[in-house]
């Protein structure tokens, strides 16, 4: 079986256009090639697979080892922004669920991403590390440094998880919070009808699955604007009218120290983790080595006894079964350390060492 690649799109390497044209190129390849996975958070774009890796610019390669620790520190949340937040696991959840409803994924890569879950779940088992500000807190926040939020309107534009976590941080700020968005059921205000009230506001966070071309039409000025939503939804002409009063979510990557107790935990965890797959995709990388030297193994055996058997023809049933017994686990016994070292192959040097030996 051959090594994973990832092509990798993140910050702080690629802006958030460049990996939304990156995923753009990505996202059409997925139905052609079942046994890759695409994982997709505000801040990376990520491409997994086994075998060659597409040629697709605005992506850094990694492959082999490099390529299984960065999902395993990924999905621990050693990565983020928020140095151990949970959205990022969902997210690779979310990537494996995708792959299967594709198809089957090949079992390399499904196997990487349900091992990347596990250590992601376990490290969050461990406690969680010192509190951090959240994207939504350091948004607000950026917000509160440009302007005065106290007893002002703060228009959030987002009912979703995000949008929920500005509204809550710009209350805890004291801002008058007005919601806008798509679903009349969740929203004070519609889209359309925020973009008028955004000129009026203190403020403007933005956390949508969408863009949202009417704001700053016709407006003379507008409130400092944070969009934390990816990809952006504030047009490029707003961010480039508003210059040092837009901050996009890549302004918030400013990942904490991984050095405490949690990270180094979190670190050791993903690296067991990885040598663990690594392990595991030796074994499979060798499985025709395996099944062959087990196959001669039980074939000499089994000729052997015969042979001994038909030279011992007063034997009772009971003597039979005991040879018999005893010549299995003998064969078993002298191919565990062989065995062993091919489950373990990663760079194939006992495959080939087993293969010269034995003639397989």
């Amino acid at each position: 079986m051959s090594p994973p690649w990832v092509l990798a799109a993140a910050v702080p390497e690629r802006s958030a256009e460049e990996r939304s044209r990156f995923q753009a190129l990505a996202a059409p390849l997925l139905p052609h090639h079942p046994g890759w996975a695409l994982l997709s958070t505000c801040h990376r774009v990520e491409l997994y697979g086994l075998g060659p890796a597409p040629d697709l610019p605005g992506a850094r390669l990694l492959e082999g080892e490099a390529a299984v620790r960065r999902l395993f520190r990924v999905a621990a949340g050693l990565e983020s922004a928020v140095v151990g937040e949970n959205e990022v696991l969902h997210q690779v959840r979310q990537a494996l669920a995708e792959a299967r409803e594709r198809s089957a994924p090949e079992p390399g890569i499904a196997r990487l991403l349900e091992s990347a879950i596990a250590v992601g779940r376990r490290v969050r088992g461990t406690g969680t590390p010192l509190a951090q500000a959240g994207l939504a807190e350091r948004a607000v926040g950026w917000l509160g440094a440009r302007t005065v939020l106290a007893g002002r309107p703060l228009l959030v534009a987002g009912t979703g998880v995000m949008g929920a976590a500005l509204a809550r941080a710009g209350a805890a700020a004291g801002a008058l919070v007005t919601v806008a968005g798509r679903n009349p059921e969740r929203a004070d205000v519609s889209l359309e009808r925020a973009a008028g009230l955004a000129p009026r506001s203190a403020a403007v966070a933005v956390a949508l699955g969408g863009a949202w071309p009417g704001l700053g039409v016709g407006a003379p000025r507008l409130p400092p604007v944070a969009d934390i939503s990816y990809p952006m939804a504030v047009p490029p002409a707003v961010r480039e009218r508003l210059g040092p009063d837009f901050l996009g979510v890549d302004g918030l990557y400013d990942q904490a120290p991984g050095d405490s107790d949690w990270g180094l935990r979190a670190a050791r965890l993903a690296e067991e983790g990885a040598r663990e797959y690594l392990d595991w995709l030796g074994g499979r990388r060798s499985l025709d080595a395996i099944q062959a030297l087990r196959a001669r193994a039980e074939a000499r055996r089994q000729a052997r006894v015969e042979r001994l058997l038909r030279r011992l023809p007063d034997l009772s049933q009971r003597d039979r079964e005991l040879l018999v017994g005893f010549s299995r686990q003998l064969v078993t016994d002298l191919l565990h350390e062989p065995l062993t070292a091919l489950r373990t192959d990663r760079d194939g040097f006992a495959d080939d060492a087993a293969r010269r030996l034995h003639g397989l």
